[in-house]
């Protein structure tokens, strides 16, 4: 980084909270995806809990897009030592958190993750990657960055992937990858490599919309703090569009079944994804 680059990015953009940044906290956990699973509703969700402080936004992308601007620039969107400390003082314990989805889709992630903060907690929320990539399209047509029916998309991605060499597996951060992105085990498989098991918390999309306090409850558990009611804790961008077409969707439970059937025997723990 250049010092141009860090006049723009450290004194421009963050000013103060970049000054001031050697006396803020990293975050005691993070939220590393996927994308279109509930990880919105986290962000707003948590801080509820009166021993969660959040960071400035989501998606901050520190660790994949914005490395190169350094631990201080990344302690700039958290709060402050003496904020973390007056919560401990107060209810006991207190964690801050990042939220970006993207991270669990770039495999160097997690080494970095492992240097600076070594002892993090990592929250994955997983959905059926049927309707995750459903979910993803839609949202993209909404945006007007996808003209194509969700079939013609799926079928032009399953046949490249065929021509692929899956065990390079990446997902490109310009492409849509709608199927790649529910490709959950090649996704987690190098954090296994690099974080412990017991430091990685995986929860269903699909149990969370059904009893979401429940899903709160397994993670304040899972974080080492006490359960808190989550009060007015609706889910946070919900897609309102029709029904998937019959053939596609069958279409993609029979491609995804072997990957999903791998993500349960690297997690060791099933979810009722079948239909």
């Amino acid at each position: 980084m250049n010092k141009k680059q860090f006049f723009y990015h450290h004194i421009i953009k963050r000013n103060i909270y970049s000054v001031t940044g050697p006396l803020r906290v990293l975050p005691d956990f993070l939220v590393i995806g996927v994308k279109r699973c509930g990880t919105t509703s986290l962000f707003h969700n948590l801080p509820k809990h009166p021993s969660i402080l959040n960071s400035h936004h989501d998606g901050i992308g520190f660790f994949n897009d914005n490395y190169q601007l350094g631990v201080n620039w990344y302690r700039s969107f958290f709060p402050t030592i003496f904020s973390k400390n007056k919560i401990i003082k107060k209810y006991g314990d207190c964690k801050t958190f990042d939220v970006t989805t993207r991270y669990i889709e770039d495999r160097s992630t997690a080494k970095k993750i492992k240097e600076i903060i070594p002892n993090a907690k990592i929250i994955v929320m997983l959905r059926n990657p049927v309707d995750r990539a459903y979910s993803q399209f839609n949202v993209s047509v909404k945006e007007k960055v996808e003209t194509r029916s969700f079939h013609d998309a799926i079928n032009e991605e399953i046949e490249n992937i065929k021509k692929e060499n899956m065990k390079n597996f990446e997902i490109s951060k310009n492409e849509f990858d709608y199927i790649k992105k529910g490709m959950y085990a090649s996704q987690l498989k190098p954090w296994f490599d690099i974080i412990s098991k017991d430091n990685i918390g995986i929860f269903s999309t699909e149990e969370f919309k059904k009893n979401n306090q429940n899903i709160y409850n397994m993670i304040f558990k899972f974080l080492g703090i006490t359960n808190c009611e989550i009060k007015d804790n609706k889910i946070m961008e919900k897609g309102d569009y029709l029904p998937m077409n019959y053939n596609t969707r069958d279409l993609l439970l029979d491609f995804y079944k072997k990957h999903n059937e791998e993500l349960f025997k690297l997690i060791n723990k099933r979810f009722d994804w079948e239909n």
